[in-house]
C-alpha cells in the first residue's frame, strides 16, 4: 500500500476496535500460514535430501545430476513462495463488509394544548320553604329576612407581637417607679432610668448612646438601652444589644437578655423563628433558668397545649 493509504489505514484501526481486532485476526492468520508453509518446505527439503543421495548412489555419474536437484530444489522453493504469496495477496485483499451505522432518532414529542378545567357551576341553593304567616300578620307583606351570622375564620397564627407584649412585664428587667429597690447605678444611669420609667424611651437612647460609645463593657447601660430600643419597636438594633450582654455572662444581666431577646424574636416571627426555637429550648434546657416558667408558658401558648 502507499504510504499515504497506510497512514489512512492504520487511523481507521486505531478509531475502530472491530477492525483492529479483524486486522490482529488476520496477521495471527498470516503468521500461522508461514509457519505451515516454512514447516511444509523444510520437510520435503529433507526427503529431497534423502531421495537425491538414494539416487546418486544408484547412478554413477554423481556430478552431473547434482546440479540438476539442486535446480528441482530451487524451482520447488519458487513455487512454493509464489503460491504462499498468492494467498496471502488473496487474504489481504478480502473486504469485510462493515454494518451499516446504528443511527438513533428521538421520537418527536407533539406538544399538546393544554386543556383548561371549567369550574363545575355550584348547585343552586333550595330556598327555605316560606313559614305561613300567622293570623296576627296576616296581610302585612313578608318579614324581612335576618343577616346570616359571619363565620369565624380561624386564625392560622398567632398574634405574636400580641402575645410577645404580654409576656413582656417591665418589673422582670428594672425596678418600677417609686418602689423601695430604687436606682443603684451611676448618676447617668439613675437619669435614664427615670426617664424609662416615665416612658421616655427615645429620650434613653439618646442620653445613653454616646455614653455606650465610650464605655462599651457598661452591661448595665447597655441593657437599659436595649429595653428602650424595644420599646420603641427597633427591634433589630435591640437584638444586637441583648446579645452583647448575653455574651458578657454577667448575671443576672445575662439571663435577664436572654428572655428579652426571646419576645424580640417573638415580635419578629415568622422572620426569626430558627433563631427564636434556639434561645427558647436553651432556657427550656436549664430547669434553674430565672425564666423557666415563663417559657414554659410561652412555649404552651404557641403550641396550644
Amino acid at each position: 500500500m502507499p504510504p499515504e493509504e497506510v497512514r489512512a489505514f492504520e487511523a481507521e484501526i486505531a478509531a475502530d476496535p472491530e477492525l483492529a481486532a479483524l486486522v490482529q485476526q488476520h496477521r495471527l492468520e498470516r503468521q500461522g500460514l508461514e509457519l505451515l508453509v516454512e514447516r511444509d518446505l523444510l520437510a520435503r527439503m529433507q526427503a529431497w535430501d534423502r531421495e537425491t543421495d538414494l539416487f546418486q548412489q544408484a547412478q554413477p555419474r554423481r556430478a552431473v545430476l547434482r546440479p540438476m536437484a539442486w535446480a528441482l530444489r530451487a524451482a520447488a522453493i519458487l513455487a512454493l513462495a509464489a503460491f504462499g504469496y498468492w494467498l496471502l495477496q488473496r487474504n489481504n485483499t478480502a473486504v469485510v463488509d462493515e454494518p451499516p451505522p446504528v443511527v438513533h432518532t428521538k421520537p418527536e414529542i407533539k406538544p399538546r394544548a393544554p386543556t383548561l378545567r371549567r369550574p363545575s357551576p355550584a348547585p343552586p341553593r333550595q330556598a327555605a320553604p316560606a313559614e305561613e304567616p300567622s293570623g296576627d300578620m296576616a296581610g302585612q307583606g313578608p318579614a324581612p329576612a335576618e343577616p346570616a351570622p359571619i363565620e369565624e375564620i380561624p386564625a392560622t397564627a398567632p398574634d405574636y407581637a400580641a402575645l410577645a407584649d404580654a409576656f413582656f412585664q417591665q418589673r422582670d428587667f428594672v425596678p418600677l417607679k417609686g418602689s423601695k429597690g430604687g436606682a443603684s447605678g451611676s448618676a447617668a444611669y439613675n437619669q435614664a432610668l427615670d426617664k424609662f420609667q416615665d416612658g421616655k424611651y427615645q429620650d434613653v437612647i439618646s442620653k445613653l448612646r454616646p455614653l455606650l460609645s465610650l464605655d462599651p463593657d457598661a452591661v448595665q447601660q447597655k441593657e437599659l438601652m436595649a429595653l428602650s430600643l424595644y420599646q420603641s419597636g427597633q427591634y433589630e438594633e435591640a437584638i444586637l444589644l441583648f446579645r452583647d450582654v448575653i455574651s458578657s455572662r454577667k448575671q443576672p444581666y445575662a439571663q435577664r437578655a436572654e428572655w428579652a431577646l426571646a419576645l424580640t424574636l417573638l415580635h419578629q416571627m415568622p422572620a426569626k423563628k430558627p433563631l427564636f426555637d434556639r434561645v427558647l429550648a436553651g432556657m427550656l434546657s436549664n430547669p434553674q433558668h430565672p425564666f423557666y416558667t415563663r417559657a414554659k408558658q410561652l412555649e404552651a401558648r404557641l403550641t396550644g397545649h
